[in-house]
């Protein structure tokens, strides 16, 4: 039996930032996949010149857990890396300090194989 070509991840998720500037979004592999993460990009619709500028942290496996990115400049910024992401264990992408109402976007690049 033969083992299906990994696919492209192009997995993206938004968020509203709330009166104090703060938002999440989670982003989870489906059953039976995994996602070989390559690249996490984050920004917000704030101007390259707004302030406050808004951090993001992100997680692997629940809010608080395993930070794997993180950035002091979450309204336009890219990680990059080899980042294994399993069903059981979602990233949560936080952002805090930013500009109340402005929208935060996360889009991941990679491969998604079968496990």
């Amino acid at each position: 039996m033969t083992t299906p070509a990994p696919q492209p991840l192009d997995a993206t998720g938004s968020v509203t930032l709330n009166a104090s500037g703060y938002g999440t979004v989670t982003l989870t592999p489906p059953s039976f996949r995994t996602w070989r993460v390559s690249g996490i990009n984050v920004r917000t619709s704030q101007t390259t010149t707004q302030t406050p500028v808004p951090q993001c942290t992100v997680y692997r496996g629940s809010l608080g857990g395993e930070v794997v990115a993180q950035t002091w400049m979450g309204n336009r910024a890219t990680a990059v890396g080899d980042l294994w992401v399993q069903p059981s264990q979602p990233l949560v992408i936080e952002w805090t300090g930013g500009i109340a109402a402005t929208t935060a976007t996360v889009w991941l690049n990679g491969t998604i194989d079968m496990r």
